[in-house]
Parts: C-alpha cells; sequence; structure tokens
C-alpha cells in the first residue's frame, strides 16, 4: 500500500474511532433508548448525515459500541487466563480492568461502554451482541476454575462471573473519587475482598432466620400506588429505564394511561419514588441487623437477607444500580448521593467490626461498595421455576461473596 492510499485510510479510522467515542458517551448518558445518530452527530457537531457513511442505522453503531468494549474485556481476559490459580487469575483480571481505566482516566483509552442495556440493542445485530457478551462469563467463570477447588461449582461460578462483571463496573459510581494513580491500590484491595472475603479467622457462617422485608403481595385485584412501584421497578430492572415506558408499566397492571396518572405525576417522579423505595427497604435492613450482636453478624444479616429479596421477592425487590444509566442527569446526582451515603453507613459496620474482631482487616469503603452490589446484583429466581429452590442462592452466590469465592 502507498503513502497516497494509506492516508484515506487512516483518515476513516480516526473519523470512525472519533464517531464511536462520542456515541460511548451518548449510549451511556442516554440508554439505548436515547440512543440516535442524530444524537450522536450532536455531540461531534455534525450532520447525521456524515455518520451514515460510517453507519448505516444507529443499530450499527450501537453494536459497534458494545463489540469494542466486550473486545476490551476479552484482552483484559487473554492475560488473566496466563495466571496459574484461580486466585492469581481473579487478581490479574481485576488488576487490568483498573488499569484500562486508568488508562481511561488519563486520556490515553477511549470510556468503556455501559453493559446495562446490552440485551436491548435491536435488529439483526441483538444476537451477535448477547452472544459475545454472554461468552464474556463464561470466560470469567474459567477463571474460577480448578481441580484443586472441585466444590467451586458450575453454579457457583457462573453466578460469581456476574457479580464479577457488577462489581467492576459498579466503580463508574464511586471510582471518580480517587485519584488514577491509586487505582492500582484499590484492584489489590477489591481482590482481596472477593478472594478473602469478610469475616474474622474463626467466625462462623451464622444461622438464624433472615429479616422479614418488603411487602406481601396484594390478594384483590385493586391498583395502589405500591403496585405502580412494584411492576415499575422490575421493568427498569429488565429494559432499562428509557425501556420502561408509561404505557409498558400500565400494560403489566392491565390499567390505563389514565389510572398510571391518577396514581403517578409521571414515569421520573415514579422512578424517584422507585429508588426511594429500594432505599427504605436497605434502612430497615441494616436498621433491623443493628439489633443482633457482633457487626460481623449484622453484615451478614442484611446483605443475605437483601440478597433473598432481590432474588425471590414479587412484592418488593431493589431498584438495580444500573438503572441510573439512563436517568435524567439531576435525578442522578440525587440518587449517587443516596448511594454513597448508604455505602458510607455500611462501611461504619464493617470498620466497627474490624475493631471488635468479628471482620478482618479489609478497606471499609470498598467492602461496603462490594456488598452493596451483591446484593443489588443477585439474580431473580425465575417465576417458571417455583416452587422456588433457595438454596443455591444462599450457598452458591451470597456464602462465597461473603466468605470468599473459594470458600470450601
Amino acid at each position: 500500500m502507498t503513502a497516497v492510499q494509506s492516508k484515506p485510510r487512516a483518515r476513516y479510522a480516526a473519523k470512525r474511532d472519533a464517531i464511536m467515542a462520542a456515541a460511548t458517551k451518548v449510549f451511556a448518558d442516554h440508554g439505548m433508548n436515547g440512543f440516535t445518530l442524530a444524537a450522536v452527530a450532536k455531540r461531534m457537531d455534525l450532520h447525521p448525515v456524515s455518520l451514515t457513511y460510517y453507519f448505516k442505522r444507529k443499530e450499527d453503531l450501537a453494536a459497534a459500541v458494545l463489540h469494542d468494549t466486550i473486545a476490551r474485556f476479552a484482552r483484559m481476559l487473554d492475560e488473566a487466563e496466563t495466571h496459574a490459580t484461580p486466585a492469581e487469575r481473579l487478581s490479574a483480571f481485576v488488576a487490568a480492568y483498573f488499569e484500562t481505566r486508568r488508562r481511561i482516566a488519563v486520556g490515553e483509552e477511549a470510556a468503556l461502554a455501559p453493559f446495562s442495556e446490552v440485551y436491548l440493542v435491536e435488529g439483526e445485530q441483538k444476537q451477535p451482541v448477547i452472544q459475545s457478551f454472554e461468552a464474556l462469563y463464561v470466560r470469567i467463570g474459567r477463571l474460577l476454575k480448578s481441580d484443586d477447588t472441585p466444590w467451586v461449582s458450575a453454579p457457583r461460578r457462573q453466578g460469581l462471573a456476574r457479580l464479577v462483571v457488577n462489581q467492576l463496573t459498579w466503580a463508574d459510581t464511586w471510582l471518580p473519587s480517587y485519584e488514577p494513580q491509586d487505582y492500582p491500590r484499590v484492584a489489590a484491595r477489591l481482590s482481596d475482598i472477593m478472594i478473602g472475603g469478610l469475616p474474622a479467622a474463626g467466625q462462623p457462617w451464622p444461622d438464624g432466620p433472615l429479616l422479614p422485608l418488603g411487602a406481601p403481595s396484594a390478594e384483590n385485584d385493586e391498583v395502589t400506588r405500591d403496585r405502580f412501584l412494584v411492576a415499575a421497578t422490575m421493568l427498569i430492572n429488565r429494559e432499562g429505564y428509557h425501556g420502561a415506558s408509561v404505557d409498558k408499566i400500565s400494560a403489566e397492571l392491565k390499567v390505563t394511561k389514565g389510572s398510571f396518572y391518577h396514581h403517578n405525576a409521571d414515569k421520573d417522579e415514579l422512578a424517584v419514588a422507585c429508588f426511594g423505595a429500594t432505599f427504605d427497604l436497605i434502612d430497615k435492613a441494616k436498621r433491623e441487623a443493628g439489633k443482633a450482636g457482633a457487626n460481623w453478624t449484622r453484615l451478614w444479616l442484611a446483605v443475605t437477607s437483601l440478597g433473598m429479596l432481590q432474588a425471590e421477592s414479587a412484592g418488593g425487590r431493589l431498584l438495580r444500580h444500573h438503572a441510573m444509566a439512563a436517568v435524567p442527569h439531576a435525578m442522578r446526582r440525587q440518587m449517587l448521593i443516596r448511594f454513597q451515603q448508604t455505602a458510607h453507613s455500611f462501611a461504619g459496620i464493617i470498620s466497627d467490626g474490624v475493631a471488635d474482631g468479628s471482620i478482618r482487616p479489609v478497606d471499609p469503603l470498598l467492602a461496603a461498595h462490594a456488598m452493596m452490589v451483591t446484593f443489588n446484583a443477585c439474580l431473580p429466581i425465575e417465576p417458571r421455576r417455583r416452587p422456588a429452590v433457595t438454596t443455591g442462592v444462599m450457598e452458591e452466590y451470597l456464602r462465597p461473596a461473603l466468605l470468599g469465592y473459594f470458600v470450601k
């Protein structure tokens, strides 16, 4: 290839990279339903038609952005897979992620796209994106596999692989409070929490009853504000903020849009109420767990009770943290403040546990964020699998999340 021929290709690649970078920011700010070629063009101060030379449809651009982020995660895994033991592989993967985030923070790499709405890609791009995304979970699960730890079963690896992704991507909410030069230390301390767990040596896994959280499902057909909260939470968790439209929320309850607006001012107001209900549930769990004994027991009781609520409740699940990815900015700031306040409250329990000897020395704030992700990201038990068998959620997910991923 001559120098004359290479210049147009280089310009094309540079322009395409610039479009991808702008599209990633639009995707992060507005979610799939707010993602358009016009929005990307506006961010670049271009006419939308000029983007169609590179991407014919918004679905093509959204898929390209997600495939790029998936490929970058795959490269992180390439390096992690060269290590010998599961703990070393997991630590290397976490370190590679935070090194990528450091490079992004100092302007050496483009931002990563959020995974929160990966299942909302439409058209012929949908299945390839989902298949690539699901392949990441398979590879992360393999990082945890070893003949020396046969008790780290396939169900445990599957659940923990998803937890790892959630732990890393949740860092979007708290990592800006750290300097980029400290990201390697953050990675090491988070890996230590994942691998070593939280209780001090000799502390038993508590075996008491969990807290009764959430409201029981109503046994009549009366449409109430609480039912709108439950329906909206479920839909936002499943389809993202923009995907959970007023029409869909109304259809979920088999009511008219008129009924929706009789009970709610608008969708934004309802979403704020959903977040409020989520924080109320967390506050109730912390308050009731505070009546238990040592701080390890209090932490266990709050986290496992909230985790099981998220897994099995039909009447009061928590709004998933990734719902913030596409909510209006004013609301997002308000919710982030509440999440940070909640994290500091859990950090206080963990700090007190280190002081009373029931929790081993860990970074309290990072451990608090890890615990919040643990119960928030707990996968719901599918209704078609009822009567629900919740033993697996506790044994294969919550127990290793608190005691350490490789605990026997």
